[in-house]
């Protein structure tokens, strides 16, 4: 090509050098002839001034003059003058054609007769004017001859580099030419090679048992296909096949095509499940050249049945993120109303199911008391209620082998059990899987799940299975729940409200208006029938009062708000009824001799003062009781009225009693649960009016209270112990914490504290020594603030103790409202541990939540091994008792467990 284009160039040069030179010499011709005529201006003027000033007008001349002026400045005329586009030229022109008109003006007056000296000197202007205007046409015409020669050179040098230029382009092309002529050579032999290597490829490609396929980048067409691939898509023949229709069934290229995303010398990995095999593949892709072309090749490595074992492995910690779910909504909402829907939505949702619900067996009813159906599912609930057990009898031998009832298809129940299909078609339940729910070995219920769609029977029996577990969990905690609380407001033996449901209907009523009756009551010798015949003997005796006294006031309120006494409340009964009614129980306590018992009853018009009312009341029992005991001198049991301990209502008798020893501290230990070891002692204290008596505190601490003299006594107690853990000290015997016992007279002195204190640091004992028992009934004294008081007493650094709790009175919500350190048992609920099943529970429940909140459980009143064991086994780890010890002398203790 560099070859025609040589002499192609020559020739434009030549031309265009040509042409350039031909205008140049037109342009100078042209310039030429302006310098001549502007010459001829100068001459033709002079003649005219000379034949003017000789008197012979010539005013052709004039015409012939004032055309070259005009052609001069305008290039317009009949001389074919250019029109020189140069400024200084033209300038003078113009001056040319004003010095023109100035000597026509001058000629015209020379021929009206005037002087011809003006004119004259014009001329002489005017000549001088017209030589420099023919010197810039000469100017100009040489500038522009400089300029003609320059382009010309110019254009030479351009078309001398051009030609050197195209030289050089044709060599370089000749060399690019052998060298793509070299290249075509090595192409032509790789292509051959390849050709050859693709043929020894194919063979061992199709041995692979892997489906591996070669298709064009840009037209999608399949190159190659080995013969794993062949016969998996039933392929004879591969030309002219598009890889998307014979490898996906597609009619246009796959949305997934990862082609574009493809670098040279990378393989990309990816899953995918093929819609044609329904196998699921991992595929590796690269960029190869295939024969040539630009190509994918792809190589898919069926692990259909490890990507099952992986989905199913995530189905798996997906049923068990879902369990984990439910369990934390059943944990965490204690309301079963609350956390079982919660529950059913997430296990119906996670199933796809139509429903899930929760029956709960009654009295041989089923009862379907929870139910989540999915939107658009009509609810079943109302329909399934006091269903008969018969109706699931076939599901029965199932549940007894604590398996689940599975059906896949309702319809195979069509003819063996027409009546459960006709139930479950009406439902609209295609399938259905139900788990049996067992408490103690006895069927309770069953969780189910109506057509659910998302995983197998297995699966979903396996789930509800382990759902139902932890639903049945919920249940019995929420039943322990219940009973803790029923615990806290009623009385188990009797079935009376206790003390703590006593005090809040108190207060309630107080707000009431119209009349009211109050009796107070409280069994009389109770303690000697406890001590002569055993408390299983005593709590018969409770249940027969407590069934005198509802046989006489139906439709009262009953209270039992201690050990042996009881309140009735009568709200809006006459006066006339109400006292008709005290007599009848008066009678009949008189005749069952093996049930008596001091009544004291008071009726007021209205409920204003209704703490006044029973205080009345509770006076009033109170004087009956002091007349039964001096009646029955032989009794043990002196509450108000012993004659033998009334003298200590006086407070000077009783310091001096003090003073003079008369009153005695004895300690009972507390024993380690799992070795029998002693952990501590409890300070008791006993009155000793004469040597060879010893007065229980039962029989004088009630004086005391009522007299408001009892806190001598407590303090007298809190020093010994003191005094006593200080000796210990002093004879390095190893100190165990000591627990003293205070009234509510004492914990209601404001200085309370400060007295504790001052002791502990007069006798220098650690705190840590001197554990406080408070029984729970504080919590309703008179100027107690009960938190306040516990708080400010572990502040000081004293261990605080909750004393008599299980008794019918103890209220399950202090575990939750006060901060303290250790909790106390009654004997109340160890009396039954060993052979009762629910109180069993209640202990547990009790150890449980104390255990969680750092408080040590103390079980007092153990009698038996097997009351030891059962509350072994409940988790106390500190006991009290008889079975153990009963409350013995300072010295009988310092010799046996220090």
């Amino acid at each position: 090509m560099h070859k025609r284009m040589m002499p192609a160039l020559l020739a434009a040069a030549l031309l265009l050098t040509g042409l350039l030179s031909v205008l140049s010499i037109r342009g100078l011709q042209g310039n030429a002839r302006v310098i001549n005529y502007a010459g001829v201006v100068r001459g033709a003027t002079q003649r005219l001034v000379k034949e003017e000033l000789a008197g012979h007008p010539n005013d052709a001349l004039v015409e012939r003059i004032d055309g070259i002026l005009n052609e001069l400045a305008t290039g317009e005329g009949e001389n074919g003058l250019a029109r020189l586009k140069d400024d200084t030229f033209q300038g003078l022109v113009s001056q040319m054609q004003d010095g023109w008109r100035e000597i026509r003006d001058a000629v015209a007056q020379v021929r009206e007769g005037a002087d011809g000296e003006a004119l004259y000197r014009l001329s002489e202007s005017y000549f001088e004017l017209a030589d420099r205007t023919v010197s810039a046409a000469e100017v100009y015409s040489e500038r522009q001859v400089d300029r003609a020669q320059l382009a010309l050179l110019i254009l030479s040098a351009v078309f001398l580099a051009l030609t050197g230029l195209l030289a050089w382009y044709g060599a370089v092309q000749a060399r690019r030419q052998r060298e793509l002529q070299a290249e075509e050579e090595a192409n032509r032999a790789r292509q051959e090679s390849l050709s050859r290597m693709s043929e020894d490829l194919r063979a061992p490609l199709d041995d692979i048992s892997e489906l591996m396929y070669v298709s064009d980048l840009e037209t999608h067409e399949l190159l190659f296909i080995n013969e794993t691939g062949r016969k998996t898509f039933h392929l004879d023949k591969v030309a002219g096949q598009k890889c998307y229709q014979v490898l996906q069934g597609f009619s246009q290229p796959c949305s997934f095509c990862n082609s574009q995303q493809l670098i040279p010398g990378e393989t990309y990995t990816w899953e995918y499940t093929n819609p044609i095999t329904q196998r699921h593949y991992l595929l590796k892709d690269r960029l190869l050249e295939w024969e040539g072309r630009d190509a994918r090749l792809e190589i898919a490595f069926d692990i259909t049945e490890a990507e099952a074992e992986k989905q199913s492995l995530k189905r798996t910690l997906d049923a068990e993120q879902m369990l984990m779910e439910c369990v934390r909504a059943l944990y965490r909402e204690h309301d079963l109303d609350q956390s079982v829907p919660l529950v059913l939505e997430q296990v119906g949702r996670y199933l796809s199911a139509d429903r899930t619900y929760l029956f709960f067996e009654r009295e041989g009813l089923l009862y379907n008391d929870y139910e989540w159906c999915a939107d658009g599912i009509a609810s079943q609930k109302e329909l399934l209620q006091e269903m008969p057990l018969s109706s699931i009898d076939r599901w029965m031998p199932f549940f007894d082998r604590q398996e689940c009832v599975a059906v896949e298809n309702i319809e195979e129940l069509r003819e063996r059990s027409p009546e459960e299909y006709e139930l479950l078609r009406k439902q609209d339940i295609v399938s259905l899987v139900v788990a049996p729910l067992e408490q103690d070995g006895q069927l309770r219920g069953f969780v189910g799940v109506d057509n659910p769609h998302s995983l197998n029977v297995r699966t979903v029996s396996s789930l509800l299975q382990t759902l139902g577990y932890f639903l049945m969990l919920a249940h019995r905690r929420t039943e322990s729940e219940n009973e803790l609380s029923r615990l806290s407001y009623y009385d188990t033996l009797t079935s009376f409200f206790n003390r703590n449901r006593f005090m809040e209907d108190a207060e309630a009523l107080t707000a009431q208006t119209g009349p009211v009756g109050i009796v107070y009551l409280d069994i009389n010798g109770l303690k000697d029938i406890n001590d002569r015949h055993g408390h299983a003997f005593g709590d018969k005796v409770l249940a027969e009062c407590a069934q005198q006294m509802q046989a006489v006031f139906e439709g009262a309120n009953f209270y039992r708000i201690g050990g042996d006494e009881f309140v009735i409340i009568c709200p809006g009964m006459a006066q006339g009824d109400f006292e008709a009614q005290v007599k009848a129980l008066r009678q009949r306590f008189q005749v069952k001799t093996s049930c008596r018992a001091a009544i004291g009853a008071r009726w007021a018009q209205q409920f204003e003062d209704l703490q006044q009312i029973i205080a009345s009341a509770d006076a009033e029992m109170y004087e009956d009781k002091k007349e039964f005991y001096r009646q029955n001198p032989a009794s043990n049991r002196y509450r108000h009225h012993s004659d033998e301990v009334l003298h200590l209502s006086d407070p000077q008798v009783l310091q001096k009693e003090i003073l003079q020893n008369r009153f005695v501290v004895y300690l009972q230990p507390k024993i380690s649960s799992g070795d029998r070891t002693a952990v501590g002692a409890e300070a008791l204290v006993r009155y000793q009016p004469r040597s060879g008596s010893l007065v229980l505190p039962g029989n004088f601490l009630p004086l005391l209270e009522e007299s408001q003299t009892v806190s001598q006594i407590d303090f007298y107690v809190f020093q010994f112990a003191c005094s006593r853990l200080k000796e210990w000290a002093d004879q390095g015997k190893q100190a165990m914490p000591v627990s003293v016992n205070f009234s509510r007279c004492s914990l209601a002195q404001p200085d309370f504290v400060q007295r504790l204190d001052d002791l502990c640091r007069q006798y220098g004992v650690e705190k840590k020594y001197l554990e406080i028992e408070i029984t729970e009934t504080v919590r309703e004294s008179d100027g107690v603030n009960f938190k306040a008081l516990i708080d400010d007493l572990r502040r000081a650094g004293f261990i605080v103790s909750i004393d008599d709790f299980g008794t019918e009175y103890a209220n399950l919500a202090l575990l939750s409202a006060v901060e303290f350190d250790v909790l106390k048992l009654d004997k109340t609920l160890v009396d039954d541990v060993a052979c009762n099943s629910r109180a069993r529970t209640v202990v547990e429940s009790i150890v449980d939540i104390c255990k969680k909140m750092d408080i040590q459980v103390v079980a007092e009143g153990i009698e038996t091994e097997e009351q030891l064991s059962a509350l072994r086994d409940c988790g106390v780890e500190l006991a009290q008792g008889f079975l153990f010890s009963r409350p013995i002398p300072i010295e009988e203790y310092e010799e046996k467990y220090l």
